[in-house]
């Protein structure tokens, strides 16, 4: 644990190095856990964060499910500075939140204790705010005060940004989560005490030439090796192929957006259904109606374990979108285990779908604020993080055999 909390600090230092501003495009390298695997007791247990986090109702059954004790199989994470001189902090990149917020130096949590605390009194810019915040994830909750000041990304200064300073941290999730915090790119009605999200601030202050963000996340069962880009101020063509699909977002409140149909091969599933494009999820998360007949199709039983055999055998997942269908294969939505699989796709009592990086990993996605819409390309699976980047993933990989071979 202890080469491991080091390898991540180095990690951080090292990426921090490749950060880069291409013209308007201001680039964020974006970790992967390194302890990454997709497994069958995983996928049960991320709904209970799930389930909180969009306060939905997800069935148990009697053989138990196994609590999440970190957030390995659902994070991309990256680097972000607080207060002058800055303090630096990993934080997930979530777009299905809107709050800010870091472990503080008042936290004596176990959780709050093995991650990096923000100290208020270190900074010549802190703000005192002084509200009091609570969210609750999964099996557990933060809580604590909401406080100001500088905010910087990559290079990118936010005067002023409202966070919540964390005091307790109750539960196990984020005991041995790779990153310190989350930082919410939802839209602001989702934020917690009406605080002004963190790029809604960076369109105020101008920091941004355009009111656009962009994930490129990798979804290939790497473990140490970097996990995509998000880009600040617009998207990259060079990041996916052919053009992007937009899809004016239906609720502005998450990035939700409706499908025009989704299908498991042959099978019609559903038509109009809404989705939502969620950063900090892993799963598909479907409503209990279409997943019953998703279920049907794979002899599933009530846990979604099923007899699999070859992956290849199975039907491709086609979720359509203003005309145009995006392929899911097996393979990306089928967790195997020996002889036995699982679905990597989840009921809940909501009439909602919800796209993880079970999606989000096959499909570059524009989140355009100042027009309200999505948009969806296939990955440019041959690019990787240019010149500097991977020099820098070469450091990072060097750093890796080090402490591990």
């Amino acid at each position: 644990m202890a080469q491991l909390h080091i390898l991540l600090g180095l990690l951080a230092l090292l990426l921090s190095v490749v950060v880069s501003v291409n013209g308007s495009l201001c680039r964020i390298p974006i970790q992967r856990s390194p302890n990454f695997k997709r497994t069958r007791a995983a996928a049960k247990a991320e709904m209970f964060y799930i389930a909180k986090k969009y306060n939905l109702n997800v069935a148990t059954n009697s053989t138990g499910v196994e609590q999440l004790s970190n957030y390995d199989n659902f994070q991309y994470y990256g680097s972000i500075n607080i207060g002058t001189p800055g303090q630096n902090f990993q934080v997930q990149f979530d777009t299905g939140s809107s709050n800010l917020w870091i472990p503080s130096s008042q936290c004596t949590s176990s959780s709050c204790m093995v991650h990096t605390r923000y100290s208020s009194y270190q900074s010549s810019t802190y703000k005192s705010n002084g509200s009091i915040f609570n969210i609750t994830y999964g099996t557990g909750s933060v809580s604590g005060f909401m406080s100001q000041d500088v905010v910087s990304v990559a290079g990118l200064v936010i005067r002023n940004q409202t966070f919540g300073e964390v005091t307790s941290e109750s539960g196990s999730n984020f005991l041995n989560a790779s990153f310190d915090g989350i930082l919410g790119l939802a839209f602001p009605m989702l934020a917690v005490n009406l605080v002004t999200p963190f790029f809604q601030n960076l369109i105020s202050q101008k920091v941004v030439q355009q009111p656009v963000f962009s994930f490129y996340l990798r979804n290939n069962g790497t473990t140490v090796t970097y996990g995509g880009e998000l880009i600040l101020g617009g998207s990259d063509p060079k990041l996916y192929r052919g053009k992007l699909t937009y899809v004016p977002v239906s609720y502005p409140a998450y990035w939700q957006f409706y499908t025009d149909s989704i299908q498991m091969g042959n099978t019609l599933i559903s038509t109009g259904d809404a989705a939502i494009a969620d950063t900090g999820t892993s799963l598909l998360v479907a409503p209990q109606a279409e997943y019953t007949q998703i279920a049907k199709i794979f002899n599933a039983d009530s846990d979604g374990v099923f007899a699999c055999g070859k992956i290849s055998k199975w039907p491709t997942m086609y979720i359509k979108i203003n005309g145009v269908s995006f392929q899911i294969t097996p393979e990306y939505y089928i967790i195997q285990e020996g002889y036995y699989c699982a679905l990597a796709i989840q009921p809940a009592s909501q009439d909602f779908w919800i796209l993880g990086d079970v999606f989000l990993g096959r499909y570059y996605t524009e989140f355009d604020v100042g027009n309200q819409r999505l948009g969806f390309a296939p990955v440019n699976a041959a690019n990787t993080l240019g010149q500097s980047g991977v020099l820098g993933l070469l450091m990072v990989l060097a750093v890796y055999k080090m402490f591990f071979h």
